[in-house]
C-alpha cells in the first residue's frame, strides 16, 4: 500500500508522519519525499561521543530544498512510532545533508509511505 501526503506548511515532519502512521495503524514501511523546509535540525552520527552533531539550518528569503528525503517508520512494542529519516537540502551556501533530527516544511512537503508490514521492530532492536 503506498498512501501519499502533503505535510502543510509549519508542520513538524516527524510529529505529521507519526500522527498519520498511528491514525491509519500502519505497522512499517519505507518515507521518501521532496519538496521544502523552513527549518531544520541535521546531525552527524560521532562515534567516538556516540551522539549526533547537530547543524541547524533555517531559510531566510528562500527555503530549503529537499532534493532527496528518505527514510523508515515502524510501531515499537509500547505503541510508540519510530521515524528514522536522512535528508539532503539545497541552500544558497550549496547542499547538506545527514539524519534529519527535526524540519518545519515550507511551502510544503510530499511524502509517500510505502507500507511494508514487516516486523522491523525486531530488525532495528537499536531504535
Amino acid at each position: 500500500m503506498i498512501i501519499a501526503l502533503r505535510v502543510p506548511e509549519g508542520a513538524s515532519i516527524h510529529e505529521f508522519i507519526g500522527d498519520v502512521v498511528s491514525s491509519r495503524r500502519l505497522k512499517s514501511g519505507l518515507i521518501i519525499g521532496i519538496g521544502g523546509l523552513d527549518y531544520a535540525e541535521v546531525g552527524y552520527y560521532s562515534p567516538m561521543t556516540r551522539e549526533y552533531i547537530v547543524t541547524q539550518l533555517r531559510a531566510s528569503t528562500t527555503v530549503l530544498e529537499v532534493t532527496s528525503l528518505i527514510g523508515n517508520y515502524f510501531v515499537k512494542p509500547d505503541g510508540s512510532v519510530s521515524i528514522h529519516i536522512h535528508v539532503n537540502l539545497a541552500t544558497p551556501d550549496g547542499v547538506k545533508g545527514g539524519h534529519l533530527i527535526k524540519g518545519v516544511a515550507k511551502p510544503f512537503l510530499e511524502v509517500f509511505l510505502l507500507e511494508s508490514g514487516v516486523d522491523l521492530a525486531s530488525i532495528f532492536t537499536h531504535r
